[in-house]
């Protein structure tokens, strides 16, 4: 069977193997995995819980699965989550299980004993301080209630306490291996930067036609930005969650540190477009008898607006491209420049186009690095 040719250097010769030829890419899938670290995480809780029930005594013995289940739960993506989810579960657990055992006192049917058990069960779960492990209540009441009908109180011992000795294991793992997903939440920034410089592009695109967009087709430019944002916020509220008694946190707290930055400017900068798009769909539209910018100022805009979508595409780590955001501000500057010759040559006062340039030069000054914001502000 024929083999791959190895990769071979520019005189010809093959070039010898390294280990870092391999190790790099897999780095980098496992960074913007973390779905593989948390299985992976969860496989080895599991497997030492298991392996340690094998020296407990009692009923540990007749029900050892509880402990892997036990640790499976308790896992999570941060190690302050895992805690919360280990400590809801087993709270929801033992809640179930006292359910179960007050009413299989009581000189009632079976029948009638599961129906009191699941409408309490239930009523418990909305607790909120359960959280989503809220569900375990009336699962664990009837698992006490039928499945240790015989010995309720051992089956109450080796459900409640291994899973809870599987939690604390699961726990424990991730305290050992704490994840720090700070390569998933660089993703979701990305993509809401790509999304806001699409909406410009489109909203450049819409000035660049002949004619305005009618209202209908202006609405068909209007990017949703609302989950995408809300993904991103999630991605960077799980790094602040992750850096909780996480002893990688300090080796990467720059790094997290940028990424909260970029978040909160984002944010700012989410508005200012959303602003920005309603502004232009809603004064230069066809629709109109007076449009806000006209033939005369339509291509400026649009050459503003995509200088600004150029620099937010340019954005590599915590600041954009210097010669990318020296051209937008060119293009910004060709746009005022415009303004101030259409206000010789009319008695109207341009309002609205003067806002859509604000706008234009707020967003730009709330992605580039400060020093050059300042730089390129007018006197």
């Amino acid at each position: 069977m024929q083999g791959t040719a190895a990769p071979r250097s520019q005189d010809g010769r093959p070039r010898p193997w390294h280990p870092r030829s391999w190790r790099a890419p897999l780095q980098r899938t496992w960074a913007r995995h973390p779905q593989l670290g948390l299985a992976l995480r969860a496989a080895i809780a599991a497997t030492i819980a298991w392996a340690l029930t094998q020296f407990l005594p009692g009923p540990a013995q007749e029900y050892p699965y509880y402990a892997p289940f036990g640790a499976v739960i308790a896992t999570s993506t941060t190690l302050a989550g895992s805690a919360r989810s280990a400590a809801q579960s087993v709270a929801a657990i033992a809640l179930g299980a006292a359910v179960a055992l007050a009413t299989d006192a009581l000189p009632v049917p079976i029948v009638a004993r599961i129906g009191i058990v699941v409408s309490i069960g239930v009523l418990l779960a909305g607790w909120h301080r359960l959280g989503s492990s809220g569900s375990w209540v009336t699962t664990s009441a009837l698992f006490v209630l039928i499945i240790g009908g015989g010995d309720p109180v051992d089956y109450v011992l080796g459900y409640a306490g291994l899973t809870f000795f599987g939690a604390l294991i699961g726990t424990a793992v991730l305290a050992v291996f704490p994840p720090l997903p700070l390569a998933p939440s660089q993703t979701e920034l990305g993509r809401l930067r790509d999304l806001l410089a699409a909406q410009l592009e489109d909203l450049a695109d819409g000035l660049q036609q002949e004619h305005p967009p009618t209202e209908d087709e202006w609405r068909e430019r209007i990017h949703t930005i609302d989950p995408v944002l809300a993904r991103m916020r999630a991605a960077v509220q799980q790094i602040d969650e992750a850096r909780r008694g996480n002893r990688r946190a300090r080796r990467h707290q720059q790094d997290a540190e940028r990424q909260y930055a970029q978040a909160r400017a984002l944010e700012r900068l989410t508005l200012m477009i959303e602003d920005l798009t309603q502004l232009i769909a809603e004064t230069e539209t066809a629709d109109l008898s007076h449009v806000a910018l006209g033939p005369s100022l339509r291509p400026s805009a649009a050459e503003a607006l995509t200088g600004l979508a150029d620099v937010l595409r340019s954005v590599d780590g915590a600041t954009a491209d210097p010669d990318t955001t020296r051209g937008a501000y060119a293009d910004l500057h060709a746009l005022e420049a415009e303004l101030r010759r259409a206000r010789r040559h009319t008695d109207d006062d341009l309002f609205a186009a003067s806002s859509i340039a604000l706008a234009i030069r707020r967003c730009l000054a709330a992605v580039v690095p400060e020093e050059l914001a300042e730089e390129e502000a007018p006197d």
